[in-house]
């Protein structure tokens, strides 16, 4: 039976004026072997959001199967107001099902989803916010220069710009970044020199310089792309659906998936170094911007996306005719050869 009336009727909910939301999912189901330094590596990555981002972000972080050990650490941060949302799910339920638990939910006009392994740098939400105050069009940007990006899931950038200028092969700004990405994975090939030095990239003037194709590993999206999501059991190993459910939702949108022009964050993988904690003693937290002229993102249309996405994709990044479009951007014929493994 109830007695009296609840007070809580007549409260008013303040919400609040954040506009960038930042999600990670968290996988650490115990600290040993493969995982032995992976809570240390969970620290750093938060710490180095803590000393970067601006006072208008919140984090919401997915505990997806974590050890004991994990959730302890994590119920601190959201006890001190350093997280702002925390599920905990205790029985693993794969990455993306428990990235969309979080965005159904999300208010936000951005959202960042970032994997617990990354460490962030001073100035990566500034040039990431700025890239979409620039460039209506943008609707995934990576705070990570991927110059191997270029020709997944692009082909509507260069259909929009088949007429203008805008699109050039330039320096890569901080190659030392993509070789560490490299060493991070396992494979110091990943990358050939030629991607080292040379990006493909768009800018007008005036405005800020990004690379064309974004990595997933972290990237800063507009949350109208993603559409309404509901569980999927055929998601439960820990990378399934990434291409659809992350990689494709801005180009559905008609969007570009971009990237940024230098290097903002590291892939740390499951070990700490002290180059690490020497990044996050020196880094500095971001300004707010004035977000609220991101245009309202509206679906393409079928034969526009069909048009784009299938039928210019599949003549335009054929080696012969991308080829010669990448000798006219600015790369000699023999660059070309080594820019696309030909």
């Amino acid at each position: 039976m109830r007695i009296g009336s609840n007070p809580a009727k007549k409260d008013k909910v303040e919400i609040d004026n954040t506009y960038h939301r930042i999600v990670i999912p968290v996988y650490i189901p115990n600290l040993n072997d493969f995982f032995k330094e992976s809570l240390e590596v969970l620290k750093l990555c938060l710490e180095s959001l803590y000393t970067t981002v601006h006072s208008n972000t919140r984090i919401s972080i997915a505990s997806n199967g974590c050890c004991k050990e994990v959730n302890d650490y994590l119920a601190v941060e959201f006890e001190a107001n350093r997280i702002d949302e925390l599920y905990q799910i205790k029985s693993g339920i794969g990455k993306i099902n428990s990235l969309y638990k979080i965005i159904n939910s999300v208010k936000e006009p951005l959202i960042t989803i970032s994997d617990a392994d990354v460490l962030f740098t001073s100035g990566w939400q500034d040039a990431v916010e700025k890239i979409f105050i620039d460039y209506p069009k943008a609707g995934m940007v990576c705070p990570f220069s991927y110059s191997k990006g270029f020709r997944e899931l692009t082909a509507n950038i260069y259909f929009d710009n088949l007429f203008n200028k805008n699109i050039k092969v330039t320096e890569i700004k901080s190659p030392e970044g993509l070789e560490h990405f490299a060493k991070s994975i396992g494979n110091e090939g990943f990358y050939k020199d030629i991607h080292k030095k040379y990006g493909i990239t768009y800018q007008e003037k005036g405005k800020s310089r990004a690379l064309i194709g974004a990595g997933h590993f972290v990237a800063t999206f507009k949350r109208a792309v993603f559409p309404a999501y509901e569980f999927k059991s055929n998601l439960q190993r820990l990378a399934s659906g990434e291409g659809l459910y992350i990689d494709s939702p801005p180009v559905q949108s008609g969007l570009w998936r971009l990237s940024t022009n230098y290097n903002f964050v590291y892939h740390m993988g499951n070990t700490v170094t002290p180059m690490y904690l020497d990044i996050v003693s020196n880094n500095n937290n971001d300004t707010p911007k004035d977000m609220s002229n991101l245009p309202v993102v509206k679906k393409e249309a079928k034969f526009l996306f069909a048009l784009k996405n299938n039928l210019f994709n599949r003549y335009f990044f054929s080696n012969k005719l991308f080829g010669w479009y990448l000798t006219r951007i600015g790369l000699t014929k023999n660059e070309v050869k080594q820019y696309l493994n030909l």
